[in-house]
């Protein structure tokens, strides 16, 4: 399912970020989870190129702006979230809690599925 929503580049540099440190979250590379962040990315319209994520220990920089999305914004995130996280059919404890960290800190619902 892809999702069309204009974010802005603030959102799309903090939400790709996010993603890009979800998907090294379990210390295991999958080629599932590689793809489907480069869906998330065009979705975001994302030039997966030239993008640059933040490393893990800066992403704290990237919170507010997360929290200030719009909710609808906020649930195609979290699906994004979900979805990267299930690419590789095992939804790990350490993916788990980096979810539930972002969901929480970010106050963003836990969208599963449309």
């Amino acid at each position: 399912m892809t999702l069309k929503m204009d974010f802005t580049d603030e959102e799309k540099k903090a939400v790709g970020s996010v993603l890009a440190v979800l998907v090294g979250a379990d210390y295991k590379s999958h080629s599932s989870e590689n793809e489907e962040l480069l869906k998330c990315y065009r979705e975001l319209g994302i030039d997966e190129s030239t993008f640059e994520p933040l490393p893990k220990e800066r992403l704290s920089l990237v919170y507010g702006i997360i929290k200030a999305m719009p909710i609808d914004k906020k649930r195609a995130f979290s699906l994004m979230m979900t979805r990267l996280s299930r690419a590789d059919g095992h939804f790990g404890a350490r993916e788990r809690a980096f979810v539930t960290d972002i969901l929480d800190t970010c106050e963003v619902p836990f969208v599963h599925k449309l």
